[in-house]
């Protein structure tokens, strides 16, 4: 799991990176919309996806839920 989490987060910066470089191709006069729109929508289906992974991962270890038993109480 953490290894998924790691290789979706390492591909979030990579698509987020390829949009940087597409907003720099708009200022150098060769726009490419298409490497944007899929760098953005890209970038942010990964960050999402590895957030809720890691979330879900968090909640299955003991010394969280001992923790959030202690602040119910």
């Amino acid at each position: 799991m953490r290894l998924v989490v790691l290789l979706l987060s390492l591909g979030t910066l990579v698509l987020y990176g390829r949009a940087i470089a597409a907003l720099w191709s708009f200022m150098v006069g060769h726009p490419r919309p298409g490497m944007l729109f899929l760098g953005l929508f890209g970038g942010t289906i990964t960050a999402v996806s590895a957030v809720l992974l890691w979330k879900k991962r968090l909640r299955e270890l003991d010394w969280v839920k001992e923790d959030e038993e202690g602040q119910q109480r």
